[in-house]
């Protein structure tokens, strides 16, 4: 065999164990982002469903932020600090999810309740924005606005098979339901 014969197999080898190499990394870096949103996910429903956090979402809940004496009570001196834990905890996983660093669909949940939340938020909010000259909770307020097209819902009920998601009755809770070209789940393609 000639060294020419002999350099290009080693040439086709060696691009072999590089091709190799690299499928193997990638399947790594997969199985390492797989862990990470693991993690997140368990993490932040830690916080979530923590006493504290539960708590503050209830006293959250029995609020009257359309009543303006509420909200200066909520916001004077300093604002509440029920209040803020329930805005902190959705603006970082707001700015997560916005970011594309969790998964919308693990996250999904957030979509629903993001929404009902801001609603109850967005007067302290505004008091805050105002006091402090800057966009206070705009993720936040990013994810409500990407929650409400409910493209997003959507594209998830999408995964299910059309008659899964016709039996369930979810579709009568968008607007409009689901389009038809997104009727069919995985099963039916």
């Amino acid at each position: 065999m000639s060294w020419e014969a002999l350099t290009a197999l080693a040439s086709v080898a060696s691009a072999l164990i590089v091709l190799v190499a690299s499928t193997a990394a990638v399947l790594q870096l997969r199985h390492l982002r797989l862990a990470n949103q693991l993690q997140a996910y368990l993490d932040i429903m830690t916080s979530y469903q923590s006493p504290e956090m539960s708590a503050a979402r209830h006293f959250l809940a029995t609020c009257d932020m359309t009543d303006p004496t509420t909200v200066e009570s909520l916001t004077s001196p300093v604002v509440e600090p029920r209040v803020l834990a329930v805005g902190a905890h959705y603006q970082t996983v707001a700015r997560l999810l916005n970011r594309g660093v969790l998964d919308e669909e693990l996250f999904g949940g957030y979509h629903d309740t993001a929404p009902r939340i801001w609603t109850s938020l967005k007067p302290i909010a505004d008091v805050m924005r105002q006091r402090a000259r800057s966009p206070i909770w705009i993720d936040f307020e990013y994810l409500v606005y990407r929650s409400k097209r409910d493209h997003l819902v959507k594209r998830f009920l999408a995964r299910y098979p059309a008659d899964f998601v016709k039996e369930a009755q979810v579709g009568a809770y968008l607007d409009g339901g689901i389009p038809k070209d997104e009727q069919r789940g995985p099963a039916t393609r």
